[in-house]
């Protein structure tokens, strides 16, 4: 009886063990398959870096808003009241008031005042122009800078796929060749190769922006493309399509914009105001005043500051021409590795294509080829600008 019960208990524990090993499984169940396009596409709309770039053109957009704003008069509405003892007449300023408060002389238990004000700038050499176009400028600046961020995105998750995919290849080859040979060191290296798809999933999740415990595997191809492509023809799309070209060139405008506004320094302004006053205190006292002004303004003399500021400007001005020349060089020399890496790859690729030996040291090999072929052909489409 004691055998039965202790057989009884030995079987219960195998199969309570195949059940939670069979949950294991269960709850490691892919959730969702992954191909480039649907990548490309949740990147673009839940990757950090590619929302923080959206979020900067986002605030230049309300900077260019701010900058329409000069145009338009101010309209103040004041009201006060106050509780004094004066010989003479005083005044209520400060920094933080938005108007100028009047108390005259004697004692008031209350004062009251009520001021509708309006300002309108009919003239300040051009400033307010230039300040728009200055904003406009910057805006379309970060613009391309969010361009480039979401280019480099992209090309980090095509190269990604492509190298998570010619993983999952490898391990599909050892896998076949596994059961054809039981040898402990192609076991070794299947697990090993398990153990890097699993940490480069991981990776892959946090580049696109997705939740790390969320089950996921890719699939797709590594298709090899005929594309008659050339090192000219290519460096011409990068000066054309990259982003970068037109940041250096909207920030040397910005630059020389900044020169003019420190010029228009020494214009005079043309001020047109209005106001409306209403007093009043316990006596019953009514007081109603208004007034029209306009006021000119010539700065004359400010200890030397404006000619600093000046030289400040065209030193960016000329330090961004230096670098616009230098981000040219720079794109040149990538577009040329890019496409020397790429043009090298390229001819592997080409080779392998009727290649009909079958071992498992040539299958993996070609699968390394084909994964650096498609990772060249990401690089070259980031180093002209072309996604």
């Amino acid at each position: 009886m004691k055998k039965i019960l202790s057989l009884f208990l030995v079987v219960s524990l195998v199969f309570s063990a195949g059940d939670i090993f069979a949950a294991q499984k269960k709850e490691e169940k892919v959730e969702r398959i992954l191909t480039l396009d649907e990548c490309i596409r949740l990147a673009a709309n839940i990757n950090h870096d590619i929302l923080i770039n959206k979020e900067s053109v986002l605030l230049a957009e309300q900077r260019v808003k701010e900058a329409k704003s000069l145009y338009f008069p101010t309209l103040d509405l004041n009201f006060n009241i106050s509780r004094f003892s004066n010989d003479v007449a005083t005044t209520i300023n400060s920094h933080s008031l938005p108007a100028i408060v009047l108390l005259p002389e004697g004692n008031r238990e209350y004062f009251y005042s009520a001021k509708l004000s309006l300002w309108q700038s009919l003239y300040n050499g051009g400033r307010t122009k230039a300040t728009n176009k200055m904003a406009k400028l910057n805006y379309e600046k970060i613009q391309n800078n969010s361009d480039i961020k979401r280019n480099e995105v992209i090309s980090n998750v095509r190269i990604n796929f492509y190298k998570n995919l010619a993983t999952k290849e490898k391990i599909k080859i050892y896998k076949k060749y596994a059961k054809k040979n039981k040898s402990a060191t192609i076991k070794n290296k299947l697990e090993i190769l398990q153990h890097q798809y699993e940490m480069d999933l991981l990776d892959f999740l946090s580049l696109i922006g997705l939740e790390l415990d969320t089950k996921v595997d890719i699939d797709g191809k590594m298709e090899i493309k005929d594309l008659e492509l050339n090192l000219q023809q290519c460096i011409l799309w990068a000066y054309q399509f990259r982003p970068e070209i037109k940041t250096t060139q909207y920030q040397e405008s910005m630059d020389n914009i900044a020169v003019n506004l420190v010029y228009m320094e020494k214009f005079p302004t043309l001020m047109l105001g209005a106001a409306y006053d209403y007093l009043g205190d316990d006596t019953d006292q009514k007081e109603k005043d208004w007034y029209v002004s306009l006021n000119l303004n010539f700065p004359i003399f400010e200890g030397g500051a404006m000619f600093s500021r000046l030289k400040q400007n065209k030193i960016k001005a000329r330090k961004s021409a230096i670098e616009r020349s230098q981000i040219e060089e720079k794109i040149k020399l990538e577009v040329r590795k890019a496409y020397s890496e790429y043009e090298f790859w390229y001819g592997k690729v080409s080779k392998i294509k009727n290649s009909k030996t079958a071992n498992m040291e040539q299958e993996l090999l070609n699968v390394d080829i084909k994964y650096n072929y498609m990772k060249s052909l990401s690089e070259l489409g980031l180093a002209i600008g072309r996604q």
